[in-house]
């Protein structure tokens, strides 16, 4: 079908013929009543500050059909708020409506009210829509195929909104009732192969959020229990070993490398823990350690200080510090190793004279777990805390929204 312009001669053809009664020029915004096989000129628009951004005739492909836009009107309601209507139709006869509100898209179609219940908001298809919002709208600029004339006359409408899903009504002649889905900027791109869409303002009314909250903390839970699992799971299979025991005598080896003779650690990756006692006694002391991989001649290097002190002041005897402490190598795997010691005592204590090292393999240490945890933890309240943002940003305008205090 090929409509042309008796006033431009601008020129619309579609793949199929239309039925419609009013025809609004896009080029030069005449209005036009179809009777009779004929157009017959009514009258002018005024031109729009708002261009239609897909062309009249323009087509798209949705769940695998054609489709050819046919209309565009813009609309507004009574607080100024624009936004923009396009009619698809398919060679069938089968309507999509898709609504531009501020850079985000809606892919809406009409459904049977018979499908909707009410409940504290509309349940349809077993999902529950929350009101947000409700207002006069009118139709303030058009352009395409339309079955009813132009009426700058405001008329009701209400929105429910579960995103990415909403219900649409419109209360014309009799209620009508259309589903609409959220449908992104990149598909809409691709589907009519144009570039020049507006840009996106704040969040839209069923813009989705970048991921499924849900579904991303359950994947956190079972994370969680497998590795909870696994953890006691290696621990059970592992056995707490002493792998050295010495005492060095201060007097002879301060200041001096020493090392141990060479141990075999067999089982899973364990910690390698590494208690130390020493004799200090309002003085310190400090150790070095290196634990040497025989096998790969990797060498970990790791230092532990030893203080304490004590005394009497203000009428209250005080302390601080300790004489012994105890600090882990996590990771350790099965092989051959051995350990250099080298130990730095205050000078002045003469009362110190011994440092006690013991070495254990597989000793049970639930810190890793924990800070696995806290992190899982810490990563779900802070997506919790953006996704509550991002849904308080998407309700801020509405009279309707959860998030306003009382």
């Amino acid at each position: 079908m090929e409509i042309v312009c008796a006033n431009c001669n601008t020129k619309v053809t579609t793949s199929f013929n239309l039925i419609y009664k009013y025809y609004t020029c896009f080029s030069c915004h005449s209005n036009y009543k179809f009777d009779n096989g004929i157009n017959n000129f009514l009258d002018k628009q005024s031109n729009t500050a708002f261009p239609s951004l897909l062309k009249i005739g323009a087509k798209g492909v949705f769940n695998e059909e054609e489709y050819t836009v046919v209309s565009f009107s813009s609309r507004k309601n009574k607080e100024n708020e624009i936004w923009f209507e396009y009619n698809l139709i398919s060679p069938s006869d089968k309507r999509l409506f898709l609504i531009e509100d501020c850079g985000h898209w809606i892919l809406e179609k009409e459904i049977d009210t018979k499908e909707i219940t009410k409940s504290t908001g509309l349940t349809y298809k077993g999902i529950e829509y929350r009101k947000y919002e409700t207002g006069k709208s009118q139709e303030s600029y058009r352009c395409g195929f339309f079955n009813y004339k132009f009426d700058s006359n405001f008329s009701h409408y209400e929105e429910y909104i579960n995103p990415p899903f909403c219900l649409s009504i419109e209360h014309d002649d009799k209620k009508k009732y259309y589903h609409g889905e959220h449908i992104s900027r990149d598909k809409i791109k691709k589907i009519f192969n144009i570039d020049n869409l507006r840009a996106r303002e704040g969040t839209g009314m069923v813009q989705p959020f970048y991921y499924n909250l849900t579904h991303v903390f359950t994947i956190f839970i079972i994370a969680i229990l497998a590795i909870t699992a696994l953890h006691i799971f290696f621990y059970s299979q592992s056995k707490e070993q002493l792998v050295y025991q010495d005492v060095f005598d201060l007097n002879q080896v301060n200041k001096k490398e020493l090392y141990t003779d060479v141990f075999e650690l067999k089982g899973p990756i364990a910690p390698l823990s590494i208690d130390v006692l020493s004799n200090v006694d309002n003085s310190w002391m400090t150790t070095d350690f290196a634990l040497i991989n025989q096998e790969t001649d990797e060498t970990v290097y790791f230092t532990k200080d030893l203080e304490y002190y004590h005394g009497y002041s203000e009428g209250e005897n005080w302390t601080e510090g300790s004489n012994n402490d105890e600090f882990n190598i996590c990771g350790v795997s099965e092989g051959k190793y051995k350990i250099m010691i080298l130990s730095n005592k205050d000078e002045t204590d003469t009362n110190n004279t011994s440092l006690n090292v013991k070495i254990y393999w597989g000793k049970p240490d639930n810190w890793n777990l924990y800070v696995t945890i806290f992190i899982f933890l810490a990563i779900g309240a802070l997506l919790y805390f953006i996704k509550n943002s991002f849904e308080s940003r998407r309700w801020e305008d509405s009279y309707y929204s959860p998030y306003k205090k009382e």
